[in-house]
Order: C-alpha cells, then structure tokens, then sequence
C-alpha cells in the first residue's frame, strides 16, 4: 500500500508526522492518547485518496453557531451580560463571547449554556443509523464499509475502490456530493441547511478536517475509538453505548488500528454506476470557510444572509449576483397585476389580502390555487368553507356555471333540478379530471376552531416533495389573531422563509367608503401599520357595481359615458360575451410591495363563476 496519510498528535515532533498508511500501527504504539488522522491520504501531493467518510458527532449549542450551515426549523440566538443580541455575532466576537461565564445559547427559545449538549449520542445513534440505510440503497454493500465509534461520535468509511472514484484533487468535492446527498442536505441563500440528520460534519469532506484513528484514544473522553458492525445496532442505544464506553489494552488498541488497515487493503467490489451517479448529485455550498472562496466565485457567499452582525461591505462582498437576482414568484391571473407585484407572488414571503366579506378574498385565493397547482403542491386552508362548498365554487369556476343558479334550483323536483344536478355532476367530474395530485384542501369539517400558525405550518409540512409549496389561508377575522397578533404573523413569516413555502392569507376588514381609491388613505394607513412590518405584499381588495364608472372619473375628472362604454365592451369580449346578473367591477390596491409597485387595477368580477377579468390600471399615491 503506498497510500501516505499525516498523523497528529502532540507528542510528535512538530506534533504530526505523515507515514504509510500500513505503518500506522507501528506509530500508534507509542501515540496511542488522541492521535488524529489526515481525512484524506496524500496530502501532502494534493493526489488525494482515501475512503470516503461521513462523521456524525455530538452537537453542544456553540457548535451549532459555528459550524457554518443552517438548521432547518430552528433559530438561534445569543444571549450576555443578560441581555440578548438582537443579531448573531461574526464569527470571532462570537468565540469571544462564548468563553463569557454568562452567555446563553437560545435554541428555538430554550436557553443553553455553550457547551451543554442539544442533539446527544442517540441523536448521533439515529443519523447514523439511517445514512447507513441511505448508502445501502445506493447498492454499497457492508463489506465495503468500515463503521468506528466512541461514546460521542461514529465514524462511517466506504472503501474507495467500491466508489470508482479515481484519487485526485476532485476527489473532495466528489465526496462532498455524496454526504450531502445520503444526510438530505438542502440550500438555502447560500449556506447549507441540514434537515433531519442534524448530527453529521459537513467538514469531514475538507481537506484540513482532522479523524481520530482507529485505536487512539478519545483526547477528553479516554476511550477507545473501536469497530463496530450491524450487530452493535441491533440491540439499540444501550449497547451500544455500553460497548463504546469499555476500556480497552495496549494490544486491542492496536488491533483496532490492524483492521482498519486490512479493510484498506481489501478491495471490494466496484459499483457499476455509482460514480456517474454521485457526478450528478448536486454541489452544494459547503460550510464556513470551505465554502468561502467558491461562493464568492458563484455569488453565493456563505457570509451573506448568514445574519451575523458585521460591516455591510463583508455582507456584500462576492455576492452582488444574489443582490441583483430577479425574485422568483408565481404569476397571477393578472399581468398587470404581476407587474405590480414586481413579476407575482415573491417566493417565500408572505402576502395579505385584506377587504370586506363578498368582495372576492376568496374567489382570488381559488383562482390562485387552480394556476399554481400544476406546478406545485399548494394547500387551500378556509376557516369559511367546507370541502362540499369549496369543490362547488371550484368546479363551478372550471366548467363556467352560474353556481347562484344552479343551487337556486337543485332541490327542485324535476326538469330544473334534474338538469341542475346533471349539470353539477358533471362540472365535478370536470374539476377533478383537470386538476392534478398537487391540491390539498383543509375547511371548517376539519375542525378549524382557532388560527393557530403551527397548525398551518404542520399541514404544509405534511404535503409530499422537497421543493417549493404554496399555502393559501381563506377568510381570516383579524379577531382570529386575539392578542397574538405580532407572534402569529411573526411565525407565518419565519414559516414561510424558512419552510419553502409561499403563505398568501386573506382577511376579512370592516367596509370603507373610497373616495379616492387612487390615493393611499387612512385606512388603508391602519392595513400597513398592522400587516407591513411582516408581509411581502399587502393588497387591498373592494367590489362594487359602480367602481367601473368612479374608475372612468378618476381618469378624466368626470363620467365619460364613451370610455365607460368601451370598458364595458372590453369586459364583455374578455368574459366570453358572458355576464351574469351580480357581475360587479372590482378595485385591487397593491398597497405594500417590497419588489414591485403601488397600483389600483380594475377588474370585472363574475362572484357566479369566480372570474376575474383584467381592465385597466392607475398608480396608486401618496396624497
């Protein structure tokens, strides 16, 4: 074997030495207190090689903070002096803080001492556990795996040979494909998120990062870091622990550091395939200063949108590409509406929809369900409706019938009902052959009793897929949010971006007179003071018969019966020369948009089909 490998240890001379990997033994005999490994073989060449490791260790509350990823559905904060820090500290100030007797970790809220632990050894257990699981199914058989453990991590080794990865100076990024593919390691803004193995080193695939040997002894712990196999798992935590835990002599030590050699030695059989497989997983960012000069080469650096407090031309340095990205959203039914938006619904943020009750909240949300559905899983949430009503309106809308008459006569015996129950019949069956596997629905048979955002976020967890959902909530009261009103929109927005989720919520207000719907009035100053600090947008919605005619005045100063005709005409032509008696015209006010711009749009509005028809705009102002 002419594999080279650095051992470190402090009794060394210069405290490493780089030896044959077949001679690791040998050193070892008079090392055996904390002797480390290079990750990888060759180094000191860059030729690197070496099986690939995934490394899960015990999590203590500073290293989530400096471990360089995130955490997906959990938020950190910093607490010293008693006092919390309204943003996480850089990196150095950060270690300087948490050397301070008094500082706090809050994890989700609870509070930890830096170095207590918050995901333990069963923690580790589990991760490692089900990675196992996840290379197996990738055809790596136990043969080609080598698994190693102490009391506070484990260690899982593939065998390089059974990879077909060549050595090499890509071998780390080869290797880093695969980590995060077998631990569900996402994206987000840059960093690396773990999801739910929340215990594994992301480092492990850098070239500086540091294994104990096989055989060594845990610097603090004082225990052997020994083989194990499937049957060290099969009798659960305990045992295992139990085993982990034993002292071991001089001659176990060293045999330990005998058959990882031998499991080095032996090749096992290649996977066809595999290699091409793991070259198609994605790169992602990796971790702290690993990722550091690859972000800024993509723009994605990891110190950006990290939330550390540090000066604004660190926050943009390497990232300008970010800054300048178009936001991606989901179109509406409206292109000037969607220019309004600033292209449609941001992605990840949450938007409000805010009018009086009968003034189309709920037709916009559905009309919004029925785009975004062939795209995306979405979740439709009334607090108004149930299933039976809301499958009516939607059918009703798909098959363009009059809903008001066709409920006005279904009960009726004979030729009207008859044709009416037909009718019904047949507009659900249309719904449901058109629409796809990707619609969820939540009303009032689901005992929606109070507004509670965990609940929501617990629906929307619960639809299928790692990409992008969206979730429309109908018919709120601003009652519904009691005395919770900043906690509730505090939590759907961290929801939202933290989640993968697009939140758009409506909410039933009072009816105001609009004497000036171009201008930004009082009450709509009392929406923004409420909604703005939290929502993405923030738009106002309000229908009457005569808007039409108040549009044409606002435009030229009086009614001018001409324009008021060819409108009417447009809306005509745009509704398949189809108008139905409680047609109405319909304001939607972009109040607040942080992407695009304030604008008042008039549309026709069909409450017996739910449809919207686009006619006309105006910027919306400040008086």
């Amino acid at each position: 074997m002419s594999n080279s490998v650095t051992l470190f240890q402090q009794e060394l001379e210069g405290g490493k030495t780089v030896v044959n990997v077949n001679e690791v033994a040998v050193c070892l005999k008079n090392n055996i207190e904390g002797c480390e490994r290079s990750v990888f073989f060759n180094g000191e060449s860059e030729k690197f090689g070496g099986p690939a490791v995934l490394h899960f260790s015990v999590k203590r509350a500073k290293d989530l903070l400096l471990e360089g990823c995130e955490y997906q559905g959990y938020e950190f904060a910093v607490e010293t002096g008693g006092k919390k820090l309204p943003k996480l500290p850089n990196v150095a100030e950060l270690k300087r803080i948490i050397e301070q007797p008094d500082t706090l970790i809050y994890v989700n809220d609870s509070p930890y001492k830096p170095f207590t632990e918050v995901f333990g050894f069963q923690q580790v257990y589990d991760d490692c556990f089900k990675c196992i699981d996840a290379i197996k199914k990738l055809g790596v058989s136990q043969e080609a795996m080598a698994i190693y453990a102490t009391p506070e991590e484990i260690s899982v080794e593939i065998h390089q040979d059974a990879l077909g990865i060549a050595s090499g100076a890509g071998l780390p990024e080869q290797y880093y494909r695969l980590l995060c593919h077998v631990a569900d390691v996402k994206e987000s803004n840059g960093l690396p998120v773990k999801t739910d193995i929340k215990t594994v080193v992301l480092q492990a695939c850098d070239k500086n990062f540091r294994l104990l040997l096989p055989g060594s002894n845990h610097p603090t712990l004082h225990r052997t870091k020994v083989g194990v196999g499937p049957s060290h798992f099969a009798y659960g935590i305990a045992a295992f622990s139990d085993y982990c835990g034993k002292k071991r002599t001089l001659q176990e030590c060293l045999q330990e550091a005998l058959n990882w050699i031998k499991f080095l030695e032996k090749a096992p059989k290649l996977i066809e395939g595999l290699k091409e497989k793991i070259a198609a997983m994605p790169l992602l960012p990796m971790p702290g200063a690993m990722g550091a000069s690859k972000a800024k080469k993509s723009g994605a650096g990891a110190a950006a949108f990290g939330g550390r407090f540090q000066s604004l031309k660190t926050e943009l340095d390497g990232v300008g590409a970010v800054i300048c990205a178009l936001p991606k959203t989901h179109k509406t039914f409206s292109p000037v509406f969607d220019k309004s938006l600033g292209g449609g619904w941001a992605e990840g943020g949450l938007h409000v929809i805010v009018g009086p009750q009968e003034s189309g909240k709920s037709a916009l949300l559905l009309a919004q369900a029925l785009i975004c559905e062939k795209t995306m899983p979405v979740l439709c949430i009334s607090y108004e409706n149930s299933l039976r009503e809301f499958v009516t309106r939607a059918a009703a809308s798909v098959a363009n019938i009059n809903v008001s008459d066709m409920l006005s006569v279904i009960t009726v015996a004979g030729g009207p009902g008859d044709f009416a129950k037909k009718s019904f019949a047949s507009a659900v069956d249309k719904f449901h052959a058109q629409i796809s596997q990707n619609i969820y629905f939540c009303g009032t048979d689901n005992e929606l009793d109070s507004f509670d955002p965990a609940s929501v976020w617990q629906l929307a967890s619960m639809m299928p897929g790692d990409g992008h959902k969206m979730v429309l909530i109908d018919s709120l009261k601003m009652s519904d949010f009691g005395e919770n009103f900043d906690e509730h929109m505090k939590a759907l927005r961290n929801a939202a971006l933290q989640s993968n989720l697009t939140i758009i919520m409506s909410v039933h207000t009072e009816a105001q007179p609009l004497k000036r719907p171009h201008y930004i009035e009082e009450s709509d100053l009392t929406v923004l003071s409420k909604f703005q600090r939290y929502a993405s947008s923030i738009v106002s919605i309000n229908t009457e018969k005569l808007n039409l005619r108040r549009f044409v005045a606002m435009i030229k100063g009086q009614i001018d019966a001409a324009l008021v005709g060819t409108l009417e005409q447009k809306a005509l032509q745009l509704a398949g020369g189809k108008r139905y008696k409680n047609d109405s015209f319909t304001y939607l006010r972009v109040l607040h948009t942080r992407f695009g711009r304030r604008e008042l749009i008039l549309s026709l509005y069909q409450p017996d089909v739910l449809k919207f028809y686009e006619l006309a705009s105006l910027t919306l102002n400040r008086p």
